[in-house]
């Protein structure tokens, strides 16, 4: 099967971490299980899982486990288990979601898709931490939620999803408010100049607070990852491709030039000429700072290929009754909108090379998140996230891999590998129990793809 159809073979989400699923003192056992074991890409055949006070406290094969008393026993025989997933790129309070809509549908339907844990990069903050507090009291369904709240702007209104900022002491002041607020880090979007980014990077700094999110167009993608910033999320949008070629000067100034003045035209023909100008030689020195740096990419693959072709809008899609109504019917309107699918045409030639691009920093070592960017045209909360494991495979990433970054990489890049990511002792028991692994085969031992 594909890895975009993981979720036709979910059987069961268990988060023994969130109270919500009972104040229960009964340990779990699933005992003949297959545990995919992300990090060495292998199956472990017919495998016992303890779960005790929502963790997971023994593994092993299934003929040798001890197995706790008065514990509830789950004869999992032909089922495979793995860690919870993370969705590293969501908006989930305000943007496109109402919030009061967002808690009552979209956080138990991240949950219902396998997804345990979220990363918000722009949205309502009050909301946001109200609901991680809700969530550990154990009184609604949600997955963790790692937010930043609004994003900081180089201009327009201030918003629950926006904070813009016009200098540098109104960005240091955001960066210090934000911390003040709850945030669990700072995302940018745009910012006014290169002294308000190096700003935000310094405040953050002082403040012990990661910054995240767009590129701007007035830094390098090399001087970002020295400044700190800790993910760069996608590659059109941050113009990541400038940032590898030989005219990287040139092109970043004439960018900065046709954005102010909203020349489509002229932005097309210098993400062209980037692409034509690509130094191997450049690539391969960012590469290696990004590694030292930690610095790491969201490329949002997922979206990107949706937004961009219009042929793969429903107007009768079935998933349309888990958006918001009055969105879904914005993307009702926009299958048969001329304007809509010339906008998704230009779109796709300045996409076409996100592929080529996230394959090149994984064969460079370059750790990559997965994130959906769900609720973009089309991009459905849930399935976007089993989209984009197919589309990191796409991209050149072996299917045991993709199921890592969603995994082990998010805890690793969240500071959180003691306690998600793996199937193993010691970690919170949040799990994915599936049906089926590959080609729908339930004995024989391969990663899900």
């Amino acid at each position: 099967m594909k890895i975009s159809r993981l979720v036709c073979f979910l059987v069961m989400v268990i988060c023994a971490s969130l109270p919500v699923f009972g104040e229960t003192t009964q340990d779990l056992v699933f005992t003949h299980i297959g545990i995919i074991d992300t990090a060495a890409e292998r199956v472990l055949e017919d495998q016992t899982v303890v779960i005790q006070s929502g963790r997971i406290t023994a593994t092993g094969p299934s003929n040798h486990a001890k197995l706790p008393k008065n514990a509830r026993m789950v004869d999992a025989r032909g089922k495979f288990v793995i860690a919870g997933l993370w969705d590293m790129h969501v908006h989930v309070a305000g943007v496109s979601a109402e919030p009061a809509w967002s808690k009552q549908v979209l956080l138990p339907l991240l949950l219902a898709n396998g997804i345990v844990g979220v990363r918000d990069m722009g949205g309502d903050l009050e909301a946001l931490v109200s609901w991680k507090r809700e969530a550990e009291a154990g009184t609604i369904l949600a997955p963790h939620i790692v937010a930043a709240g609004p994003w900081l702007a180089g201009g327009g209104k201030k918003t629950p999803e926006q904070y813009p900022v016009t200098n540098a002491e109104e960005a240091r002041a955001a960066v210090r408010d934000l911390k003040q607020r709850g945030a669990d880090f700072v995302k940018i979007i745009s910012l006014p100049s290169r002294e308000a980014f190096f700003a935000v990077a310094d405040e953050c700094k002082k403040e012990r607070i990661e910054f995240a999110g767009h590129l701007p167009l007035q830094v390098t993608a090399l001087e970002a990852s020295d400044a700190g910033m800790r993910s760069i999320e996608h590659f059109f949008y941050s113009s990541f491709s400038i940032s590898l070629s030989s005219k990287e000067d040139d092109l970043r100034q004439r960018l900065i030039a046709a954005q102010a003045k909203g020349d489509s035209a002229a932005w097309e023909q210098i993400s062209r000429e980037a692409d034509e100008t690509y130094s191997a030689e450049k690539a391969a020195a960012l590469f290696q700072t990004f590694k030292k740096n930690g610095t790491w990419v969201t490329p949002t693959l997922s979206s990107m290929d949706i937004t961009s072709r219009p042929e793969l809008w429903s107007a009768d899609d079935p998933l349309l009754a888990f958006v918001p109504p009055e969105l879904a019917k914005q993307w009702k309107d926009s299958v048969s909108d001329e304007r809509a699918k010339k906008r998704a045409a230009w779109l796709a030639r300045q996409v076409a090379t996100d592929w080529k691009l996230a394959g090149e920093l994984h064969r460079a070592g370059v750790s990559q998140l997965v994130g959906s960017d769900s609720l973009d045209t089309f991009v459905f909360p849930g399935e976007g996230l089993h989209k984009e494991l197919a589309e990191l495979v796409r991209a050149g990433f072996r299917p045991g891999e993709a199921l890592d970054a969603a995994t082990r990489g998010a805890a690793r890049f969240l500071k959180r590998e003691q306690n998600f990511g793996a199937v193993a002792a010691g970690r919170v028991a949040d799990l994915v129990i599936l049906d089926a692994n590959k080609n729908g085969s339930r004995r024989k031992a391969a990663i899900i793809i």
